[in-house]
């Protein structure tokens, strides 16, 4: 550590202590909190389902239960409509002109329990209110089958609604009850599926929400483009699926025992309107839930389709797999549906607890919350300002007077920001991932020293040594890997609804502040004085500008700096760069045959170019170590990066930080001793 006394660095090293403590204090209720929810559902669509039955010519509910021996739990079952009525043939609507020559729609002869069903969901929603006087508007009127067993004189029901058909005919009118008898039968779990409505009110949608949960519904998931309250309703509409909200007589689903509430169905990429403001209310008490739809699952062939619901499991915290079936095609396309879904269960159960699998099988769990004790944060921001203390001494002399004063103001800002709200802690999360792999990249480089070319060291002492220092370097790193953890160690960041912020910024800062330092002439030496650092900088900066541009090296660094622009494209959740054939092909592979894949920029780029650009710089080779230094520490702020991506479990991160870094690691060094051989030896110290 660069610091002029041993005060400043021992006030520096015991912030960081400090801070590394609260932050694995932290990751404790964050890990107990993910291996306590390892259950995940496997649901099918009712109405897939039903038509599979149909054109195989079996009865549906043995169908299902060999869907159910292949761990399928659920049936997802859809609300009915006047449309899908019309559709199976159960309503025949046709127009019909008023004598007070209001123009709608009549429906006669609709079986007695259907029109009573009708009448109830339309009660529920708030649209049929009981008899109403004529008007000149539009109208839907409804007339009931007349009831074989009823006196000859009795009159069928009948209702009337003030709306016109066109705008009735998508309106939700309850769950199919042929479909509920089925999944009662199988003994399944429900997830019932319903749309928004117009002139949705809190009344109603209480109404309809405990209906549903009342016939044994666990989970909901919205139809269509929106979810039910959109607009301006979504705050009110979360309240109802909170715990006891709603005065359910019997529970579909059970968590540890004890009847659970009806459970918001969050759809992964779903997109849906409202969501995120129904998630945000909810504060992550929903169950995400993950979905290929009906058009991409065509475009996918088996493997595809298995490693979408497999790593939506393991490597994102979803819990309920809502999975289309894969065929209806061949000779027996349930044996070949069974044969898809056993798949996918062997693949989301892969592996054990301690490589992240082992994942079994019934009805999902919300997530609980972590209860991360608030004081944790000050402290772990504390140590994010000692680690920028260190940071700022690496890259340029600082007095001890100066170094005090740092550490005072950045010790109240940073513990300041601990305690602001949502926003403090995701900035520190910020800062934390640009300034501790910085710092290891500041730390390490210089910690290899050019070797006399006339002293030969072999290269297998040199390739020991650039281990010893990556090893170092990452550990430096996982510093600021614990204090992300720990300020982000809660429910929302874990099922997605909040997330690291800045994550191009957390690639491309200490990307540039190392690239600085190679340009000014490397980080502050021991005991160099500010002024002598200034003008060693300046002399380095003016010489770099003043040498003769080469065509080599000018098209070698535009495509590094083009390698690097792509890297940082690529990065976050919503890239615009997409990745191509043959990479996809590769992870696949990857995935098959490691306990986790590592991130390609890691094991292929930053990894390997960290290790060369340390082995060149002991062999005297500077011109090309400086270059492979400034990629190199692109592995450090990927390792750092992997673990921003809060919804995907701890093990499975570091697993995969682990894997990228060993494979990474050597690979450099493979690639090194093979150019040693084919090089020839530096004439001079570079």
């Amino acid at each position: 550590m660069s610091m002029s006394s041993r005060k400043p660095r021992a006030l520096v090293l015991a912030l960081i202590a400090l801070g590394t403590l609260a932050g694995l204090l932290a990751a404790r209720y964050r890990l107990h909190v993910e291996t306590s929810n390892k259950r995940v559902e496997i649901a099918l669509e009712w109405d897939e389902v039903s038509r599979l039955a149909q054109f195989t010519h079996r009865p549906v509910q043995d169908v299902l239960q060999q869907f159910k021996l292949a761990n399928v739990t659920s049936l997802v079952i859809q609300e009915d409509t006047f449309t899908t009525l019309e559709q199976t043939g159960q309503v025949r609507p046709v127009h019909a002109v008023r004598p007070v020559g209001a123009g709608g729609t009549e429906i006669h002869g609709v079986e007695p329990a259907l029109f009573e069903r009708i009448r109830q969901q339309l009660t529920l929603r708030g649209i049929y209110k009981g008899e109403q006087a004529e008007s000149a508007g539009p109208f839907t009127h409804i007339v009931a089958a007349a009831d074989p067993q009823a006196p000859a004189d009795a009159v069928p029901a009948a209702m009337t609604i003030g709306i016109d058909y066109s705008s009735l005919r998508t309106v939700g009118i309850g769950l199919p009850v042929e479909a509920m008898k089925a999944a009662s039968r199988a003994r399944l779990q429900v997830g019932g599926r319903i749309g928004n409505y117009p002139g949705a009110t809190l009344a109603s949608a209480r109404a309809v929400l405990t209906d549903l949960a009342n016939q044994g519904v666990g989970i909901v998931i919205f139809n269509g483009e929106e979810v039910l309250g959109y607009r301006d309703m979504e705050k009110e509409v979360a309240e109802l699926f909170k715990e006891g909200a709603l005065p359910v007589r019997s529970a579909g689903r059970e968590r540890n025992g004890v009847a659970a509430s009806l459970a918001y169905g969050a759809v992964e990429f779903g997109k849906q309107k409202g969501d995120e403001k129904l998630s945000a209310k909810l504060h992550g008490d929903v169950i995400r839930v993950h979905s290929i739809q009906t058009g991409e699952m065509g475009q996918l062939d088996e493997v595809e389709a298995v490693d979408r619901f497999a790593k939506a499991a393991r490597e994102r915290n979803i819990r309920f797999c809502y999975v289309r079936l894969f065929t209806f095609a061949g000779d027996d396309p349930v044996a070949d549906n069974v044969k898809f879904l056993n798949a996918i269960a062997r693949a989301i159960h892969k592996g054990s607890t301690l490589t992240g699998g082992g994942l079994q099988f019934g009805p999902a769990r919300r997530l609980s919350e972590t209860h991360t004790p608030k004081l944790l944060l000050p402290l772990i921001g504390l140590g994010i300002a000692g680690g920028f203390v260190w940071m700022m001494a690496l890259l340029m002399p600082l007095s001890d007077s100066r170094q005090t004063t740092i550490i005072a103001a950045s010790a109240l800002i940073f513990a300041g920001l601990g305690l602001a709200g949502d926003f403090g802690p995701k900035l520190l999360a910020l800062a934390a991932g640009i300034i501790f792999p910085a710092a290891a990249c500041l730390y390490t480089f210089p910690l290899a020293p050019s070797n006399d070319p006339e002293k030969p060291v072999k290269p297998r002492d040199i390739v020991k040594t650039a281990m010893r220092l990556i090893a170092t370097a990452s550990g430096i790193t996982a510093l600021g890997i614990v204090a992300v953890i720990g300020l982000l160690a809660q429910r929302p960041y874990m099922v997605h609804i909040s997330q690291f912020m800045g994550i191009k910024a957390q690639h491309a800062v200490p990307l540039f502040l190392v690239a600085f330092a190679a340009l000014t002439g490397g980080v502050a030496g021991s005991g160099e004085r500010l002024a002598r650092y200034r003008q060693r900088a300046k002399e380095n900066v003016r010489s770099a500008f003043a040498q003769n541009a080469r065509y080599g090296t000018l098209i070698f660094g535009l495509i590094v700096l083009a390698g690097l622009m792509l890297v940082i494209a690529r990065t976050g959740n919503d890239a615009g760069v997409g990745v191509s054939g043959f990479e996809l092909k590769t992870r696949a592979i990857l995935d098959r045959i490691l306990p986790v894949r590592p991130r390609t920029k890691e094991f292929l780029v930053g990894h390997p170019a960290f290790i060369l650009g340390l082995c060149w710089w002991m062999r005297g080779r500077k011109k090309i170590a400086v270059p492979a230094i400034v990629i190199g520490s692109l592995g450090q702020v990927s390792l750092l990066n992997t673990f921003c991506h809060i919804h995907t479990p701890l093990i499975i991160s570091a697993w995969r930080d682990v894997i990228g870094l060993f494979i990474g690691a050597g690979i450099g060094a493979a690639v090194y001793l093979v150019l040693e051989k084919l090089l020839p030896a530096p004439e001079s110290a570079e």
